[in-house]
């Protein structure tokens, strides 16, 4: 069994660990254009890095907004051959810990619409319609936050 571990990157030498992942899944994967993926907020975010035996696996970002009322996760990438693992669903619950810690009243996210389902269960609804973004279907999804809401 792999040993999973969660951990928030506080250097910009571990964010490139992030950044690399999220390369190889959304632009050399999914096509993402460079300039979409590498978007100038990186900066504005705190990230989230999953290693799998300590080999980074996956990696997220959550940017508080609306003067830290909102959180909004965002980039949520797991390598191709690690993502039955489970570890999306880790780096899921630990950003939205985050937000708890955070005291913020919603988390929101744009999702794959091939993702619904992951989403959904983890308490996520939708909103609005879907919408293209960098050629790949998605849809805003958000779900309510209360100080002791689990994951």
């Amino acid at each position: 069994m792999p040993v999973i571990a969660i951990h928030e990157l506080r250097t910009a030498a571990e964010i490139e660990r992030a950044i690399a992942i999220r390369l190889a899944v959304f632009v050399a994967e999914q096509g993402v254009s460079m300039a979409q993926e590498i978007d100038g907020l990186d900066d504005q975010a705190r990230h989230l890095l999953a290693s799998v035996d300590g080999e980074p696996a996956g990696t997220l970002r959550v940017r508080l907004l609306e003067d830290g009322r909102v959180a909004k996760i965002e980039r949520v990438a797991v390598v191709a051959q690690l993502r039955q693992h489970r570890i999306g669903h880790g780096l899921m619950a630990a950003a939205l810990d985050l937000a708890r810690a955070e005291g913020v009243r919603e988390v929101r996210l744009h999702a794959q619409t091939t993702a619904l389902g992951f989403y959904a269960r983890l308490g996520f609804v939708s909103v609005g319609d879907v919408f293209v973004e960098d050629g790949i279907d998605h849809i805003a999804m958000v779900r309510p936050m209360a100080p002791t809401d689990g994951a």
